[in-house]
């Protein structure tokens, strides 16, 4: 099993720190998946995310028709906020490649 890594994250509200485990594993009958951390104790919360990979050859590729009909193209048409949607995606990237990231 890999060592714990430490993440931090930072938001305007709190800093919460988080430790990080990372385990490949089985998905059992029923779909159990069991994790094992010695380095946390009994008793201990935690928030579980489960990737689980897709298997091959299984996943179909969305066609131009298939984005068109799953509302995701337009979904933005209505805000104001936005106005020039070049100028706006130009903005969010560089807000995500910043450092201190500001909001």
């Amino acid at each position: 099993m890999p060592p714990a890594r430490l993440l931090y994250t930072r938001s305007m509200e709190y800093q919460k720190r988080i430790t990080a485990l990372r385990q490949k594993v089985k998905v059992e009958r029923g779909g159990v998946i069991n994790l094992r951390s010695r380095s946390r104790k009994a008793g201990t919360t935690a928030e579980v995310i489960v990737l689980v990979e897709a298997e091959r050859g299984t996943e179909k590729a969305m066609t131009a028709a298939d984005l068109l009909e799953s509302g995701l193209v337009g979904m933005w048409a209505e805000r104001k906020d936005i106005g020039d949607n070049l100028e706006f995606a130009r903005s969010l990237r560089s807000q995500a490649s910043r450092r201190d990231n500001p909001k």
